[in-house]
């Protein structure tokens, strides 16, 4: 029973670092606090430095809705996408959230889990992984 137990516990660990984080049903609880982050994209690939980047934000600001994760080549060069988007390697995010977007950016700018980091115009944020830069 005990190596039962044991067996259980490594294989749920296990999922769970390969998930990128608190992804599997049920699991939610894992790392969160009383931010809100609401998906409309796929949240399984966002890397897990990006996540808790956006649950800082929503504490701070209120809730964060997330538009685009992974992004198919076609639907990336269709939103006129960079030929190299980090979209297109589970490596980027847009969001709207609440809030001054200078002060939105200037809080993104801060993040050192951050890389690339965009305001535009229509209301939305980008942040991904990459090099540290804006365009």
């Amino acid at each position: 029973m005990k190596l039962r137990i044991q067996i259980t516990s490594a294989l749920l660990a296990s999922m769970l670092m390969v998930s990128g984080c608190s992804s599997l049903p049920g699991f939610g609880w894992i790392g969160t606090s009383s931010s809100t982050v609401s998906y409309q994209d796929t949240k399984w690939c966002v890397p897990r430095k990006l996540k808790r980047v956006l649950n800082r934000v929503s504490q701070r600001y209120g809730p964060v809705t997330v538009n685009s994760t992974k992004r198919w080549w076609y639907e990336n060069w269709r939103k006129g996408g960079a030929r190299n988007s980090y979209h297109l390697k589970c490596k980027a995010v847009d969001f709207s959230v609440p809030g001054d977007p200078s002060s939105v950016v200037a809080y993104l700018k801060s993040q050192p889990e951050v890389g690339g980091y965009k305001y535009y115009s229509g209301g939305f944020y980008h942040i991904d992984t990459g090099p540290r830069r804006t365009w």
